[in-house]
């Protein structure tokens, strides 16, 4: 005979896991049109979610996981209330703010690329930080190749693009591109129009062609022909 208490356990516990996935990833693309539609303006060409920052947000999804989990099952693990100490409300307080303060950096590492500059977000520049393409005093382009990543970092066969300003700030522009422009164009192809720019500019640039045949591995020839276009462009 099936137990119908255990059955019901174990049902629960599974549309309740099944529940927490869901809010997870809402959660994850609720994030994304947030950053779009708060940082993104409508005359954009690009925006990215700023790498480390990009991966940090897997990691909260994971992390919103465990913690909706713990509060939707912590009825069936605690026989008692434990009751609540000032040192335990302080510890929930810094908790809560420690929480606070990490998401709003995440959440605001994000630039923006329009028709006429390039626009840098972060949490100590929240409105954002204009330069102008004569700003780009470097172009680094090449592929990822086979050697050891950490989790949640690069892969082999990434392709990469970092532009350097005049201040040191390097973002990889094409690490986490957010979407495609506004005219539905994608990422790969919106980068050559502006590597061509940068590049009839006079900026220096350094690109490697070592690693391409990774790209193919995993990418449509009409996106690797755009990658070989930036990467033997000088």
């Amino acid at each position: 005979m099936i137990d119908l208490k255990v059955a019901g356990r174990v049902l629960v516990y599974i549309l309740g896991t099944l529940l927490v996935l869901i809010l997870s990833f809402s959660i994850f693309i609720f994030i994304g049109y947030l950053q779009y539609k708060i940082f993104v303006p409508d005359d954009y060409v690009l925006w990215i979610f700023n790498y480390p920052y990009s991966r940090f947000i897997i990691i909260i999804v994971l992390y919103l996981f465990l913690l909706f989990f713990y509060f939707f099952f912590r009825k069936y693990w605690e026989r008692e209330k434990t009751p609540i100490t000032r040192k335990r409300r302080a510890l929930w307080i810094g908790f809560i703010v420690t929480n606070i303060l990490g998401f709003y950096i995440i959440f605001s590492s994000v630039t923006v690329i329009t028709h006429q500059n390039i626009i840098d977000h972060s949490f100590l520049y929240p409105q954002g930080k204009k330069y102008d393409f004569n700003d780009v005093v470097k172009i680094d382009a090449g592929v990822r190749g086979d050697r050891f990543y950490l989790p949640f970092t690069h892969n082999k066969g990434d392709f990469y693009y970092k532009v350097e300003f005049i201040d040191g700030r390097k973002i990889d522009l094409n690490d986490e591109a957010g979407s495609y422009d506004s005219n539905g164009e994608h990422p790969t192809f919106v980068l050559n129009k502006l590597d061509a720019r940068l590049v009839e500019m006079g900026i220096t640039k350094v690109s490697s062609m070592e690693n391409f045949h990774y790209t193919t591995e995993g990418l449509d020839r009409m996106y690797t022909d755009q990658i070989k276009s930036i990467l033997e462009r000088k």
